[in-house]
């Protein structure tokens, strides 16, 4: 007689779910420290990678975010590094309307949080190299690499710490969920059953997450960009290419915060 053991929601599908993982339904972070660089580019130089459903507004806001993620349940307690670049987008479909960003890449230095998520949220992740940042005086810095070759590396400096009602409205203006006004968004496409097939689905998500800011620093930015060849970074080279190109107007706010974050991957859903 069998006995009913939850089991993996990600393949292999066959074996019993971990149980720290527990309903597999919420993420749990002890503690993020985030790096968060913003630009203003051109719209005619992004729009052409957004999806159906997604329109960016004139002046599209791209920001990029190094992540040191620390002491996550479902991890064990462990932790790994990431760097994201989404942009500033509205989603408009049959149903659904929403404002908020658009997940174009997240780069991660370790594979398990590329499958959650992955196959849960549809964020389109890949596995770099990410050390911890640099640190200097008043100054922060992080690179991220394919193969040892970096293609882009930052740097925050003129630090300025923010108080703590500060980093409380920062922590509700962070929040993204279906009443917020800022939801975050990711485009899941799921391949066919065969390899000549069309997608079994492809569709934009509504990812639901929190943080609680206990630190924050306005700061300033600057990203920098590294030549790359199609041998050297084999698996990135035509997301670099396309990104690097993207102009850089102007940079935006630039800000470091620190602090517990929550995945609420069961009330994510997809947008119709």
């Amino acid at each position: 007689m069998k006995t009913a053991v939850p089991r993996s929601l990600t393949m292999p599908t066959l074996f019993p779910a971990n149980p720290i993982w527990g309903d597999q339904r919420t993420i749990h972070y002890k503690e993020n420290t985030s790096f968060t660089i913003t630009f203003v580019t051109e719209k005619a130089a992004v729009e052409p990678y957004m999806p159906p459903g997604i329109v960016v507004p004139d002046d599209p806001l791209v920001m990029v975010t190094y992540c040191m993620c620390r002491g996550i349940t479902e991890m064990g307690g462990t932790g790994y590094n990431l760097v994201s670049v989404s942009v500033a987008a509205r989603y408009e479909g049959a149903v659904d309307t929403f404002d908020g960003d658009l997940s174009l890449v997240i780069w991660e230095n370790k594979f398990p949080p590329v499958v959650m998520g992955r196959e849960f949220l549809g964020y389109p992740k890949l596995v770099a190299e990410i050390d911890d940042p640099w640190m200097g005086e008043d100054r922060w810095g992080w690179r991220v690499s394919e193969n040892g070759t970096c293609f882009l590396e930052a740097e925050l400096h003129d630090l300025q710490r923010l108080g703590d009602e500060e980093c409380r409205a920062l922590s509700a203006s962070s929040v993204s969920d279906f009443d917020s006004g800022a939801l975050h968004m990711t485009y899941k496409v799921v391949p066919g059953p065969n390899y000549d097939d069309e997608p079994v689905t492809a569709h934009v998500v509504g990812a639901v997450h929190r943080d609680d800011f206990k630190e924050a620093w306005a700061c300033k930015g600057s990203l920098a960009w590294r030549p790359v060849t199609p041998q050297s970074c084999f698996l990135c080279y035509g997301i670099i290419e396309a990104l690097s190109k993207l102009p850089i107007v102007r940079y935006g706010d630039c800000l470091i915060t620190k602090g517990p974050h929550v995945i609420e991957m069961g009330n994510s859903r997809r947008l119709v």
